[in-house]
């Protein structure tokens, strides 16, 4: 077995624990905390302390163990953004369970599809949910018993009730597990291009998502997170800073100007937002009314953020009044994998438009998509990766459908690195856009028009057309007050770009973009739409 010169690698030599028990990783780390603040709701300034916190979950798992949750069990979470929706998940976690956890805003056909995929024994939800979804709960003979986070009811035990007391935190030890193939958790891939799938996490996959040694910077007291805690980037950023004992703050409804006043009103350090945010950033104008100088690093991730779009807001920061902010920077990473790339391992330090370099325990490689050959440097074709943080797999999947014949997993992202090893995601591969046999980035045209004053959010698809495959057509929300028309954004576009690139589609204006929880743009709506 030889490896290829242009394989890429991340650091290979990184620590774990022996135990690989990640409920235990946690709690270890907990521990070490007091009356430090670990979470605070941005919206009421209602916080828990660590020692709370930690009280809850032992609590709640004691509770959870004599109820008959154990190990082999899946129990489900379903629940608004809550101070004890974290450490639930890490009371179900202690028990040797299985955790999964269902999105209030997924819709019903999208939970009855994730109820049927993992078919939990055990739903602890909160009362909105309860009350939002309790005929499809019901309805599933798999779920033996209910729990919820608030009053309980005839069907519904509340957790309240089942914990009498506080249990002695010094003395608990999780239930032990096997780390390499117990599974601790189970969420779900995006589902931009179709139902989402089941993805499996062993304990070590959640440990090795979890280690914060790129966030050690003693000044990063406090933290930002836009997205919800069922997905792999905002969960498993929250225990990355658990374990250093730092301030999250969150809201519940993820909107820019709630993002600016967390910044204000709680002093936040760092903030991971989406590129929607960034973008706001580069015009706000009422940005410019809070004190935003505690800021000092965004972290974007969740789809590319263009180097344009970097430049523009750094070219604003005294305006808007975020003189201290050191970075922009971007992660690169999926459900099934962790963070596979971070400009915080960068060793030239960040680059302008690059998700970083490899992180540690990743093996990284980029393959040409006719031939599916291994490319060097400046070519671009699909990112694949192996390594111990992939996932277990997929439920009912088999692992053909998603690793080649080397055992990389298929990412499905268009990039490629540089002389110095350092990233660049051009696109998905589903989204881009032929036209007479050029290949256009739906990114690179979103960039250009949310450049314009008069746009405040821009989704870019192929509309279908004989000859020459797909013309680039453009989706629209104009900056509220501002009059700008169809004809002013072409000839602003075809200003910018080669003749292959220009909107031939045409420009469509909508009242609200379409976009998942996680802030990436469904483009399928909007393809939709054109029909």
């Amino acid at each position: 077995m030889f490896t290829d010169d242009n394989f890429v690698f991340g650091d290979q030599n990184v620590q774990v624990p022996a135990h690989l028990n990640f409920g235990k990783f946690i709690l270890d780390r907990l521990r070490l905390q007091k009356d430090e603040v670990a979470l605070e709701l941005g919206d009421t300034r209602e916080k828990l302390t660590y020692k709370e916190f930690t009280q809850y979950a032992v609590n709640m798992s004691t509770a959870l163990t004599k109820l008959g949750v154990g190990r082999g069990d899946i129990v489900a979470v379903g629940s608004e953004k809550r101070n004890e929706f974290v450490p639930t998940v890490l009371a179900i976690v202690f028990t040797g369970a299985t955790y999964t956890p269902y999105d209030l805003k997924s819709g019903r056909a999208v939970l009855k599809h994730k109820i049927g995929l993992t078919k939990p024994k055990y739903f602890i939800c909160s009362k909105l949910f309860w009350n939002t979804y309790s005929d499809i709960l019901k309805s599933f003979d798999c779920i033996e018993k209910f729990v919820t986070l608030d009053e309980g009811t005839e069907s519904v035990i509340s957790i309240r009730t089942l914990i009498t007391n506080d249990a002695d935190v010094s003395k608990f030890e999780p239930v032990q597990v096997q780390g390499q193939s117990d599974i601790a958790f189970i969420l779900y891939s995006s589902g931009t291009t179709g139902m989402p799938k089941g993805v499996q996490l062993t304990h070590l996959n959640c440990i090795l998502n979890s280690l914060p040694d790129d966030f050690t910077d003693e000044s990063l007291k406090t933290a930002f997170l836009f997205g919800e805690w069922y997905h792999n980037y905002d969960t498993f950023m929250t225990y990355k800073f658990l374990c250093l004992g730092r301030k999250i703050v969150y809201v519940n409804e993820a909107e820019p100007i709630s993002f600016i006043k967390s910044v204000h009103d709680c002093d936040v350090n760092i903030a991971f937002i989406v590129p929607s945010f960034v973008c706001y950033l580069s015009k706000a104008k009422e940005a410019e009314k809070y004190n935003l100088h505690s800021l000092k690093i965004i972290y974007s991730r969740s789809s590319p953020l263009h180097n344009k779009t970097i430049q523009k807001v750094k070219s604003r920061r005294f305006i808007v009044g975020f003189p201290k902010v050191k970075n922009i920077l971007q992660g690169y990473g999926m459900t099934e994998a962790g963070e596979l790339t971070s400009e915080s391992w960068g060793t030239k330090g960040p680059k302008s438009g690059s998700v970083g370099m490899a992180s540690p325990g990743i093996t990284l490689k980029v393959v040409d998509l006719e031939t599916r050959k291994t490319v060097g440097p400046n070519q671009r074709g699909e990112i694949c990766l192996r390594g111990p943080v992939l996932m277990k797999g997929y439920i009912g999947v088999p692992p053909s459908n998603y690793l080649d014949e080397d055992g990389f997993f298929k990412t499905g992202d268009l990039g490629y690195f540089d002389e110095d090893r350092y990233f660049y995601i051009v696109e998905r591969l589903k989204e881009i856009i032929v036209y007479d046999g050029y290949k256009v980035a739906p990114l690179e045209l979103e960039t250009i028009l949310q450049l314009h004053p008069g746009v405040r959010e821009a989704g870019v698809v192929g509309k279908p057309v004989k000859v020459y495959g797909e013309e680039p057509t453009a989706f629209v929300v104009k900056q509220p007050g501002v009059n700008v028309t169809e004809k002013e954004l072409l000839d602003y576009v075809a200003e910018e770009v080669p003749p292959f690139m220009q909107l031939r589609g045409g420009v469509r204006f909508i009242e609200e973009m379409p976009r998942n929880p996680r802030g990436k743009i469904i483009r399928q709506r909007l393809r939709e739409m054109l029909k």
